[in-house]
């Protein structure tokens, strides 16, 4: 049974971004300070890519692919997939079930659950075999990390939609989940717009040193999954607003969203950040005095329990969007602390 603690970030950037963020992401790893008492959450953050694209949708009232062909098999499925058996999935998580799929040798591709909320639709995917035997035998193939599709495309009403996706991994290998986070606009332009999912080729992924290098193909073959875009939202808000002076920026904070599972965290800055070749940060064309490690610490938040117990948040770019380490009930929640700034949690349906 795939473990929710045990989910895999697969990052899919052109080569120059990719290397602008390991930097990046190295420079805040070494120098981050941690609190005094903090849980470091497992990676749980399925989707962690920019996708190459040609529109961006940021959904104005929320956006949910709503075509549910088999809910039960998708309640089933994320039940699966959150390690939460019994109760109920979609309202102990906030994501809606589903349960479409495709079928085609002899593996089943579905969509289980799809969580929204202003700017973002994230979907949750899995790929099953028919036969119940596993992807891969670990006992021939022990230094198999992880499966994954080798091509994956989502278009909106024949566009693709700019978004981010990656696969989580189960360890026995009789199953895989895979999220794709799409960003959303004018969401009501597209109301009733099929969506398609296209998922070719799955391939393993093998353990290379502390890294993974791409194996071989498993399944040859084309999943296909089509769904009618309907309006919803499944995110309960917190107050956002909020300016934050941090360095020579101020930061204003957008929106703030949750569910038990998920979040999402949009934010802006008053000044433009562009970088050189050297990775030298420029403020309105302006060099900086600070550099873009300082940045990139700030903007990864925390998020504390009334308990007292933290989480580091994984962020990226001007947004902080994931699962959370584990399932955690909004009235559990406390605070974020972001640029420095602790920001109450206070949900504006209270």
């Amino acid at each position: 049974m795939r473990q929710y603690n045990d989910a895999l970030d697969a990052l899919h950037f052109t080569e120059e971004e990719q290397d602008m963020l390991i930097q990046r992401l190295k420079q805040a790893a070494e120098t981050a300070q941690k609190p005094k008492k903090r849980r470091h959450p497992r990676k749980v953050i399925c989707i962690a890519a920019a996708a190459a694209c040609v529109l961006a949708f940021t959904a104005a009232a929320g956006a949910v692919v709503g075509y549910f062909a088999d809910p039960d098999a998708g309640r089933a499925r994320l039940a699966e997939f959150f390690n939460q058996p019994g109760g109920d999935i979609e309202a102990d998580t906030g994501f809606v079930a589903s349960g479409a799929s495709d079928t085609e040798h002899g593996v089943t591709v579905s969509l289980d659950g799809i969580y929204a909320d202003e700017q973002t639709v994230y979907a949750i995917f899995s790929a099953t075999k028919e036969d119940g035997t596993p992807f891969v035998d670990l006992q021939k193939e022990p230094q198999t990390d992880f499966l994954t599709f080798e091509q994956v495309e989502p278009r909106l009403d024949g566009r693709l939609i700019s978004g981010a996706w990656g696969p989580c991994y189960n360890t026995d290998m009789t199953q895989f989940f895979f999220g794709i986070e799409m960003d959303m606009s004018n969401v009501d332009q597209w109301e009733g717009k099929l969506a398609r999912f296209t998922f070719s080729n799955i391939q393993n992924y093998v353990q290379d040193g502390n890294d993974s290098s791409q194996g071989t193909t498993i399944v040859s073959g084309k999943w296909v999954i089509e769904v009618p875009l309907e309006s919803t939202d499944t995110a309960v808000y917190a107050q956002a607003g909020q300016v934050i002076p941090y360095g020579n920026l101020n930061v204003t904070i957008d929106s703030i969203a949750f569910t038990p599972a998920f979040y999402h965290i949009e934010w802006h800055y008053d000044k433009e950040m562009t970088f050189d070749d050297d990775l030298n940060l420029y403020l309105d064309g302006i060099l900086d005095e600070y550099d873009n490690q300082y940045y990139t610490e700030g903007s990864a938040p925390i998020l504390t329990l009334k308990d007292g117990t933290t989480y580091d948040l994984w962020q990226i770019g001007h947004s902080n969007t994931g699962l959370l380490p584990e399932i955690i009930p909004l009235e559990e929640m406390e605070s974020i602390t972001i640029f420095g700034q602790t920001i109450p949690l206070v949900w504006k349906n209270e």
